[in-house]
Parts: C-alpha cells; structure tokens; sequence
C-alpha cells in the first residue's frame, strides 16, 4: 500500500495538462485543467473525477478549493468502486453558514441519498469563504469522518455513522452546477484494515418497523404505484427481506438499481414496493407514523389509505424534501393476528427511502417531544 499517494493537478500557464492518461477517469466532460487565482487548478463543473489506482480505506484527503458562490456543488469521494457507488462529502458554497452547508451522503445505484441524511451527523453549519483558495482537509477512520475547512482547528462536520460498508476503493473529487476549482490534492491513506464491527447506533423510542420486502424495481409509467402488485408464485419469488438502519431508514438505493430508461427518465419515476406484517393480539387501531421519499402510496391490508408527494420543492417549509419521521401519520385499524402494510415508494432524485413505526394512540415519541 502507497503510505503516500500524492495527486498534482498542475499546469504550467496556459497549457493545459492531460487527465486522459490510465489512472484518471475524466467523467466530467467539462473538467479541465486552468490557472485560477495564481495557481494551477482543475476546473470540475458537473461531475466526477476519480484516481483509478487509489486505494482508500481510511486515512487523509487534502485539498484546496476555490468556490464561486452561486447555486453549486463541489466536494470529495472516497471509498468509490464506481462514480455510483461512493462515499461523498460536498460543500453547498451558496449557503454558507446555513445549517446545510456540509454535507455526507452514500451513494448507492447511482441514487445519492441527501434527502434520507439530514441534521447532526449528516449536515453542518461551515464558514464557506468565496473567490480565494480555502483549505478542506477529510479525516476518515472506520465508520467515521471528520470535515475541517479553512484549518479549522475543530471539525465542522463529524460524520459518526458511514453507511457504505468499509472497503478500499479510489478517492475523487466532485462538482455540480458549475463546480469549483481544485488544487493541491493530497491523499494519505492509513495502514489499517476494516473494523471488526459497525458501531451500534441508539435505538429511537418507540423503535421504527424493522423488517421488510422489496419488491423488484419497476417505473411508474408502465406499473401504476396505487394499485397493490399482482400475487403470484413467480412475483413471491423476486421480493428481497431487507432490514432497516436503527433509525428505521430503509435506503432502497441500496439494494436496487433505477429501472428508468434515458428516454423515460423525465416523465416517469423508479418505484419498489416495501413490505411490511405486523401481528396484533386484538383489534385496535394504532398510530403509524412514516417517512418517504420522494412520493409514497400507503396500503394496509389492501386498502390505499394515503398518497403523498414530498419531492424537492413540493411540500416542506424549505422544499427540499427531506424525508423524517414525524410529519406524516394515519391511523389504522388492526385486526387479531398478521396485518399487512405495504408502501409503494417513487423516486425522481435526492434520495429513494421510507421509514415507519406504529404507535399506541396517545403516545409521544422522544423524537416529538
């Protein structure tokens, strides 16, 4: 293993120097190397660009950036086997100092999961200086990271809870929206293996509905999401029993791939299915609380009982569509013995994930309180 893998994007001035070679995969079209404030720098405007050779499990990624302030995105991958599946770490220069200026999210299928992490441990607050070079340096050890900008001498932002699982894979940096400038790259990877285990998250109270299946991913111009699918021995066979994260987040992203085609990407959504019996001893009727993103139809027992569309700027207070238990509830009545709750989950972009738990009438979560 390199202890010190040294990535110089440098040009003299004015000439440019080729990223074609056989370690750099240029999958930013628009990527280019340019002189930005007095130094060499490489221009990403809507992509990736990653090492093919590097080999990152844990360890040290520094970096000049240059930020330009409008409505764009620039940051870092690592642990990639793929520009779709990754760990990223993006700044949000146009918001600087708000609560979501940082962010971490994995990146599963090609989905990038930003609206299911949101808040402590997922986003953060960060100074983002404008139009000079700023310093961002990623600490990564096991199943945590550490953000620091502008030699920071406390992270900005403390990821406790990764959720790709440890592997090595390339390191890589990011841009969208017209990007930013980099400069300065050092990698500089620890010699360490995968922990012997993920640490165990605090279980919320009451704890989220843990068990599911999913259904195969279909697109919701050719399978109508309100419609429960057909139940046959051949269908059975397909569903995968899934298990969510402690949170009760499921990240569908994770387990299946995007069933839209170019040509229907515009018009349609990815749809699965989600799966779900509880067993009650006695008829009563219970609060179920849910999470989703971007929109959901809810059955229980083979009645639609709720649709919802909470895609980015449709609904919440910042249009985002961040996806939380808490703003969305119905009651149901259960009857003695297995009740069936099925979600058809859709997705367009942002984050593909639902989460749900059932509580007594008249109780409040910790959570809400």
């Amino acid at each position: 293993m390199l202890t010190h893998l040294f990535l110089l994007l440098a040009m003299a001035a004015g000439q440019a120097v080729p990223f074609t070679d056989a370690r750099w995969m240029l999958l930013d079209r628009e990527a280019r190397p340019m002189p930005y404030l007095g130094q060499p720098s490489l221009f990403i405007d809507n992509g990736f660009v990653l090492l093919r050779d590097s080999s990152f499990g844990d360890g040290t990624i520094e970096f000049d950036i240059a930020m330009h302030g409008h409505t764009s995105f620039a940051g870092v991958v690592f642990r990639a086997a793929s520009s779709d599946d990754c760990e990223l770490v993006y700044l949000r220069p146009f918001l600087s100092r708000q609560a979501d200026a940082v962010q971490y999210t994995p990146v599963f299928n090609g989905f990038f999961g930003w609206q299911l992490y949101n808040g402590k441990g997922y986003t953060a607050a960060a100074e983002l200086p404008l139009n000079r070079w700023v310093h961002v340096k990623l600490v990564v050890a096991g199943y945590s990271a550490q953000l620091f900008i502008d030699r920071a001498q406390e992270p900005q932002l403390t990821v406790t809870s990764l959720k790709r699982p440890w592997a090595r894979g390339m390191v890589g940096l990011w841009g969208n929206f017209g990007g930013a400038n980099f400069a300065n790259v050092v990698v500089s990877p620890a010699d360490t293996g995968a922990p012997a285990s993920r640490p165990a998250d605090s279980l919320p109270t009451p704890q989220p509905i843990s068990a599911w299946e999913l259904s195969p991913a279909f697109e919701t111009a050719t399978t109508k999401p309100d419609v429960l699918p057909a139940r046959n021995p051949n269908a059975a066979r397909e569903w995968t029993a899934v298990t969510a994260e402690s949170s009760g987040l499921v990240n569908i992203a994770q387990y299946r791939h995007a069933a839209r085609t170019p040509s229907s990407a515009l018009s349609s959504r990815d749809l699965v299915f989600a799966r779900t019996v509880v067993s009650s001893p006695r008829s009563q009727r219970m609060k179920l609380v849910f999470a989703y993103s971007d929109e959901v139809h809810l059955f229980v027992n083979g009645r639609l009982l709720f649709e919802g569309d909470s895609a980015f700027a449709r609904r919440d207070p910042s249009s985002l569509g961040i996806a939380s238990l808490g703003p969305d509830a119905v009651y149901v009545d259960l009857h003695p013995g297995a009740n069936e709750i099925v979600l058809a989950v859709s997705e367009k972009f942002g984050g593909w994930g639902f989460a749900a738990r059932l509580e007594a009438i008249g109780s409040e979560s910790e959570s809400d309180r």
